[in-house]
């Protein structure tokens, strides 16, 4: 019943607050300068960060704060398991710049704040075409000196399982010659991807050691899906007291790879 009344008490906050903030963005999107428009999703963000905690009982840890970038020219990967991952790191970084799916820019309102606000649209199938305007568009946000995180998955993925890791992000931090700041998080724990019911407890998100800009993609990318995930099944095994074990391949696009073909493979096998 606590979890209940708790879940509806946040969700009635959020989607007011959320709608409130919408509008807010839409009056301001009119501003030449993008800079209010920022303001509004960093500070909508905190509140609804504030409120996770205190109408959802939803504490949230941030670890590695030292290898947080507050500013740019900065590269994030973080693993993406909860709807609110990248509330949260909106709430903590004021001017991110998220690359986010395509499909959401047709999203009315929301998409014409998303352009409005420099977001990057990406196609997850990716391609040469694709590589070529990520590139574009990830060296405009750099130059302008923000924090650009990426979700390399491309998909929200539940506790326990993964995606293969697109190669974007790789891409983006050779041209860029910059490093790549990896995130674990266990936050799916307690806010489950397209869930209405929330979970109060404790959870983390957790800043890794930026890893350098390398000539070897495999390699560069074998750190990168390792680093994440080894760190994310420490976090689901402290929050939850489960034995440790690393997520599952659990496919939701074609193997692109003979890494992730193998990867698909071994998670067919008994």
């Amino acid at each position: 019943m606590a979890r209940s009344l708790r879940s509806i008490a946040f969700n009635f906050f959020y989607w007011t607050s959320t709608a409130i903030a919408v509008l807010a963005g839409l009056i301001v999107a009119v501003i030449p300068s993008g800079q209010p428009l920022r303001w509004v999703l960093h500070n909508w963000a905190r509140l609804t960060v504030w409120a996770m905690r205190v109408l959802g009982g939803m504490h949230i840890e941030v670890r590695g704060r030292e290898h947080m970038p507050v500013v740019g020219p900065a590269l994030i990967a973080s693993k993406h398991q909860s709807e609110c991952d990248g509330t949260i790191m909106a709430a903590l970084i004021p001017d991110i710049a998220f690359v986010a799916m395509k499909e959401l820019f047709s999203w009315p309102l929301i998409g014409a704040i998303l352009y409005r606000l420099d977001m990057i649209r990406v196609d997850t199938c990716g391609g040469e075409r694709e590589r070529r305007n990520l590139a574009t568009f990830a060296r405009r946000a750099i130059e302008a000196h923000r924090v650009l995180t990426i979700y390399p998955e491309g998909h929200l993925m539940p506790i326990g399982d993964k995606e293969r890791y697109r190669t974007g992000i790789y891409y983006m931090s050779r041209d860029l010659g910059l490093p790549v700041v990896p995130v674990a998080t266990c936050v799916g724990l307690l806010w489950e991807r397209w869930s209405f019911w929330k979970t109060p407890g404790k959870a983390a998100i957790e800043f890794l050691p930026p890893i350098a800009a390398s000539a070897d993609k495999d390699a560069f990318m074998r750190q990168l899906e390792d680093t994440i995930e080894a760190a994310t099944a420490g976090l689901v095994t402290e929050f939850t007291g489960q034995p440790y074990r690393l997520a599952r391949y659990a496919p939701r696009s074609e193997p692109a790879t003979d890494r992730t073909a193998a990867l698909a493979a071994s998670a067919t096998d008994p």
